[in-house]
């Protein structure tokens, strides 16, 4: 693993994460139960215009809820280490696997083998999100890919999902390395990364 000193959403962070595939996007790499994504390809050329570019050239600015998101998300830091006081909680800005393929930007490195993901969401939904953890014991589809990725990158052993709201209760569901996810999170990695690049072969001839 290596860990680039950026602040995240700085100019610089965008300029590190450009081309490359990246844990907020694994789901357009592998579905939720491991298989391949369709949404693949498509990606690739995404990839392939960032990295001709030198920066992601369609950013999304966020919203309301992600801006809150950003707002909270110290404070729910807070509480995870008032939580785990042995812990040892640390921030970091992005993180690329040993070669550089891939990157990641989890919201904490915990001890020597951990990471935390944080998520703040609207009020509703984080309620949905506990009522359906408690009726399936699982997190809902939508949270899977995300943290195998940050562990796939990262080399570690767990992922803690903290899901916080300042009124509602907390839910911490740790999510452990995932055999088949992880095995063709890193072929899709290797063939986006190959489409990508025919894709640059391309444009460079323009």
């Amino acid at each position: 693993m290596i860990i680039h000193n950026v602040e995240q959403n700085s100019d610089e962070w965008f300029a590190a994460r450009a081309g490359l595939p990246t844990a907020s996007e694994g789901s357009k790499l592998v579905t939720s139960k491991g298989e391949p994504s369709k949404q693949m390809p498509e990606y690739a050329i995404q990839l392939a215009a960032d990295l001709y570019a030198g920066e992601p050239l369609d950013r999304w600015k966020g919203n309301e809820w992600t801006e809150r998101g950003h707002e909270m998300e110290d404070r729910a830091r807070a509480f995870y280490e008032n939580s785990f006081e042995d812990r040892e909680v640390s921030k970091v800005g992005f993180i690329t696997d040993d070669d550089g393929r891939a990157g990641a930007s989890p919201d904490s490195m915990v001890d020597e083998d951990g990471m935390l993901e944080i998520k703040c969401l609207k009020a509703s939904t984080h309620v949905k999100l506990i009522v359906f953890y408690e009726r399936n014991k699982r997190l809902p589809s939508d949270y899977i890919v995300q943290p195998q990725f940050q562990m796939l990158v990262a080399e570690r052993e767990w992922n803690d999902m903290l899901f916080w709201h300042p009124e509602l209760p907390a839910l911490i569901v740790r999510q452990q390395p995932d055999e088949k996810i992880c095995i063709n999170l890193g072929l899709q990695i290797s063939s986006c990364i190959d489409e990508r690049d025919k894709v640059i072969g391309i444009l460079n001839q323009y």
